[in-house]
């Protein structure tokens, strides 16, 4: 009789000290957590916390939410960039994406940010690299959102300039609007996206000897593109440090020559002014001249 009792008291010592060792039931908090952590890093550690049903596996259950974060990440990326989606097709650009989401987890909460680095990405990991157009019309996408979102800023118009008595505008200098960007492009990605944009077949892909620039900026509500021809580039690269306009017209001297360069650079400057490409200018301080 106490050998029975002495077996039952041990038996329910060793449930006791199983129980007390026992790992405590995760938190919502830390489940909530492990399930990111699995999603975003592959840790399936999680699994041990989802009970299987009869009808399929703990697996197939949990790579229901997977697979459609996944997919919900290659929407996002879809959305930012339907020209280069429209230019390789929906097979190559769900596998692109893929390939980007395995390779940069999200570190943002706001979608709009998520694929950021996705030109840099197309540049530096092959087999993408080999076909450059690829990350420039990437980042021709990506610079009309920046500019989209670019802050907002009032611009200067030409009945600005011309409150300003002449004389003063030798010492001219402008502000360039925040929206505004300039690439740099070592293929003909600018007409290739301008023709898909369009609707139209693009052109074969050629590498260009000389780097193309490309121009983009916000106008109201809508973000522009365009080519930059190399002397405009040069003229806002020095604008935009500061240099005032009468020194641009001389620098401008070197694409247009000396007669034509004044007028060369006031049409130039005019296009700014329409488009809305600056938000401010005004007269520079004299610069003291040392004794």
């Amino acid at each position: 009789m106490s050998r029975g009792l002495s077996k039952q008291a041990a038996k329910q010592s060793l449930a006791k000290v199983k129980a007390d060792h026992a790992p405590a039931a995760p938190s919502l908090a830390e489940l909530q957590a492990q399930f990111q952590q699995a999603i975003l890093s592959g840790d399936d550690r999680v699994l041990d916390l989802i009970p299987p049903n009869s009808r399929t596996t703990r697996d197939v259950l949990f790579g229901v939410y997977r697979n459609a974060y996944v997919a919900r990440l290659v929407e996002v990326i879809a959305n930012d960039h339907e020209v280069l989606k429209a230019y390789v097709g929906d097979d190559y650009f769900d596998d692109l994406a893929r390939a980007f989401i395995a390779s940069n987890p999200s570190l943002s909460q706001n979608a709009r940010w998520f694929a950021e680095a996705l030109p840099d990405f197309l540049a530096q990991r092959e087999p993408y690299a080999f076909n450059p157009q690829l990350a420039e019309l990437a980042r021709i996408e990506r610079t009309l959102a920046l500019a989209f979102d670019a802050p907002e800023a009032e611009a200067v118009d030409l009945a600005t300039l011309q409150a300003i008595d002449p004389d003063d505008w030798e010492h001219l200098v402008f502000t360039p609007h925040p929206s505004v960007r300039v690439l740099e492009l070592t293929t003909n990605a600018l007409e290739i996206w301008t023709a898909l944009r369009a609707d139209v077949m693009p052109p074969e892909v050629e590498r260009i000897d000389a780097p193309q620039h490309c121009l983009i900026w916000r106008h109201d509500v809508t973000p522009m593109v365009r080519a930059m021809p190399p002397d405009e580039r040069m003229m806002w690269f020095e604008a935009s440090k500061g240099v005032p306009f009468g020194q641009l017209c001389q620098l401008l001297a070197v694409f247009e020559g000396p007669e034509t360069a004044p007028l060369r650079a006031a049409g130039l400057l005019q296009g700014w002014l329409a488009a809305g490409m600056l938000s401010g200018a005004k007269i520079s301080d004299p610069v003291p001249v040392q004794a």
